[in-house]
């Protein structure tokens, strides 16, 4: 039975190697990790993708995408989205616009998945340490584990 409101969590990372050095790649090997839960905030269910190679910010755009098509399987009504990107949650709240080329792209898919749900879809943002936030990042990590040891 299809629910009326779910919240996410969704979290990416990011492996770039060297990244400390100067002239260092920009890009590396991402995977997502999504938390659903309930009205009561209980998870009911987590998934995780292996991603690619991309940067920091295309790996949450990718993650976010992910988690909004899994999540239109599962819910119609209501979405709300925790992230502990703040620059991505400002971008897609209106706050901040988009300047690069290459991220208009996957801002106007999330924009176009938002149009499953006939409530809405608001993001929030959340700490990094937060409990959650914490376990989506561990999710993503251990997706890209499988890939990238």
């Amino acid at each position: 039975m299809p629910r009326n409101k779910l919240k996410i969590v969704t979290d990416s990372c990011c492996k770039i190697a060297s990244a400390h050095l100067p002239g260092r790649s920009s890009k590396g090997y991402a995977a997502c990790g999504v938390l659903f839960l309930d009205e009561e905030n209980q998870v009911i269910s987590e998934h995780s993708q292996y991603l690619g190679e991309m940067t920091v910010p295309q790996a949450e755009y990718r993650g976010l995408i992910f988690a909004l098509d899994k999540a239109s399987g599962v819910c119609r009504g209501e979405l709300e989205v925790w992230m502990d990107s703040e620059f991505v949650v400002r971008q897609l709240n209106g706050d901040y616009g988009i300047k690069s080329d290459n991220m208009k792209p996957l801002f106007h898919e999330v924009k176009a998945l938002e149009h499953r749900f006939s409530k809405g879809v608001r993001y929030f943002h959340h700490p990094r340490e937060a409990e959650l936030a914490v376990r989506a990042d561990q999710l993503a990590n251990k997706e890209l584990k499988k890939y990238r040891p």
